[in-house]
């Protein structure tokens, strides 16, 4: 009988997560009929289609080049598992915004057992590890950068639960030191955020010190108390110093913050005050929990970054949140159990219906540009069609940085960064860089070296784009310097050099959208 009686429990779990991987894969399916993104994930496919035709990163002058820590280069482990992905697909050239599509499918679908996996070391029963699991996969903060676009973020995020993992489980040592070695390795080859693993794996040998000793262990009790003082400064502290506030109000800061944090959260993000609550109050804490909670209150003041502080914190603000919404069922009153279920029923429909809204559609000024246009994917097809390899122009922003992507660099468009290398528009060998301090930000968010200051291709082109003559001695000297052969309009962005190239030069072809001109 009790044989029965787990078997059918285990069947039920392992269809409730199928039934995840399902829902990840439906809320998945494109309603668009192009890749989407802004200009990330249309650099990133460009370095993809770069590496698939030349065989080689062309951005790797240098060892930090690899890390994206170096000038006009990128984090390699994205450009590489997508090029990789197109080739094995045969999605190569103008079809290979369905190996985008397949990529980013992958990495959603991955993201189910990565946070279950993780879940399964916090907690003991089935349901919180499931509740983890189900609004990790299917937050906006993880769907948006796995549905048809490219990030180096959103692998990142995906694969932070399967570090925690490697970090938290009791295993020998001879097994999680090359684990460890290897994900983190990992990780830092995908995003320059790996910073931010160095303190969370201290926070780890710390905990692991007290615990090996009684005595240590036994003021633990004293940091219970404590907590709620380093949550106050945790919050307060860039607050009052304007740390990561850059512009404006304080207050309309926080505003934003809070906004952005329900943007990629979704209606469940209430649960997390409760969650946190639950976690201070609780005298009787596991080692993981001890852990959570310390790295949360660490990461808590890179919150109030409006570009990365989300993306930093969402699997620790999950977790928290996971716990909150579980001691909804852990509430045992006869009288409104009906409602209790209504009301978690409703929580789960509401949380869903957010997160497969903003895939499928956006709002404001953002509707009109977050996927790319028709037009702009058929004029990919012809350019990629009658326009030579090798072949170079520039472009006027907008939808031109897209139709590098789609087109597979017919023609070849200095879109900036690690792209200008990749398609060999500069010697890699003779960049003027200046080595930063480590004692400055710069060092950790910009990397080691930084281009000597006027020596930036891609403001090159912008102050090319704001000059009135196009056959001025200046603007042909970048012309012949580049070899450029064409101008890559784009229609919605006016630029004043596009009045003397209209004026004169041949246009040979035009959508509405996107009009070619040879130089």
């Amino acid at each position: 009988m009790f044989q029965l009686k787990t078997l059918k429990m285990n069947v039920t779990k392992i269809i409730l997560l199928s039934l995840l991987v399902i829902l990840n894969i439906i809320l998945r399916i494109p309603s668009i009929p192009h890749e989407k993104g802004g200009g990330d994930s249309f650099f990133i496919h460009a370095l993809s289609n770069s590496l698939s035709y030349f065989g080689e990163a062309n951005w790797w002058v240098n060892w930090l080049s690899s890390l994206g820590l170096y000038p006009y280069s990128y984090a390699s482990s994205v450009p590489f598992a997508l090029s990789a992905t197109t080739q094995l697909f045969g999605f190569v050239g103008i079809n290979s915004e369905k190996a985008v599509l397949i990529f980013s499918l992958i990495f959603g679908v991955f993201s189910v057992f990565t946070s279950f996996i993780f879940a399964g070391i916090l907690f003991k029963k089935f349901l919180p590890k499931f509740i983890m699991a189900f609004f990790f996969s299917l937050s906006q903060g993880i769907m948006i950068f796995s549905t048809w676009e490219l990030s180096a973020r959103g692998p990142f995020m995906i694969f932070l639960p399967l570090f925690l993992f490697i970090l938290l489980k009791e295993m020998p040592y001879t097994k999680k030191v090359p684990l460890f070695a290897f994900i983190f390795l990992f990780m830092a080859f995908t995003h320059h955020y790996f910073y931010f693993l160095l303190p969370i794996s201290v926070i780890y040998l710390v905990l692991k010190i007290i615990y090996g000793s009684s005595q240590l262990k036994a003021y633990l009790k004293y940091l219970d108390y404590l907590f709620p003082i380093i949550l106050l400064v945790a919050i307060t502290f860039p607050f009052f110093t304007r740390t990561l506030i850059t512009a404006g109000s304080r207050y309309s800061w926080i505003i934003n913050v809070v906004v952005i944090n329900l943007r990629y959260i979704g209606p469940i993000f209430i649960f997390i005050i409760s969650g946190v609550l639950y976690s201070l109050l609780n005298m009787k804490k596991t080692f993981s929990e001890y852990f959570m909670l310390l790295a949360f209150l660490m990461l808590l003041p890179f919150s109030y970054s409006q570009t990365y502080g989300i993306y930093i914190i969402l699997c620790f603000s999950i977790y928290f949140i996971s716990v909150g919404f579980y001691n909804l069922f852990l509430v045992k009153n006869p009288h409104i159990s009906h409602l209790k279920l209504l009301f978690i029923i409703f929580l789960l429909i509401s949380f869903v219906s957010f997160s497969s809204f903003y895939n499928h559609t956006r709002t404001g000024s953002s509707q009109d540009y977050w996927y790319m246009q028709d037009s702009t994917y058929q004029s990919s097809v012809w350019t990629n069609q009658h326009i030579s390899d090798g072949l170079r122009g520039f472009g006027n922003s907008g939808e031109t940085w897209k139709l590098l992507a789609s087109s597979d660099a017919h023609p070849i468009l200095p879109t900036g960064g690690a792209v200008i290398l990749a398609y060999k528009l500069i010697n890699g060998t003779e960049l003027p860089v200046i080595k930063i301090s480590p004692t400055s930000s710069s060092y950790y968010f910009d990397g080691p070296y930084v281009l000597e200051q006027g020596n930036d291709i891609w403001g090159l082109f912008n102050w090319l784009l704001e000059r009135v003559n196009i056959d001025g001695g200046n603007e042909m000297a970048i012309i012949d310097r580049f070899n450029l052969t064409y101008f890559v309009e784009d229609t919605h962005n006016y630029e004043p050099l596009v009045a003397s190239i209209s004026s004169s030069k041949d246009k040979v072809y035009s959508n509405g959208r996107i009009q070619l001109w040879l130089l």
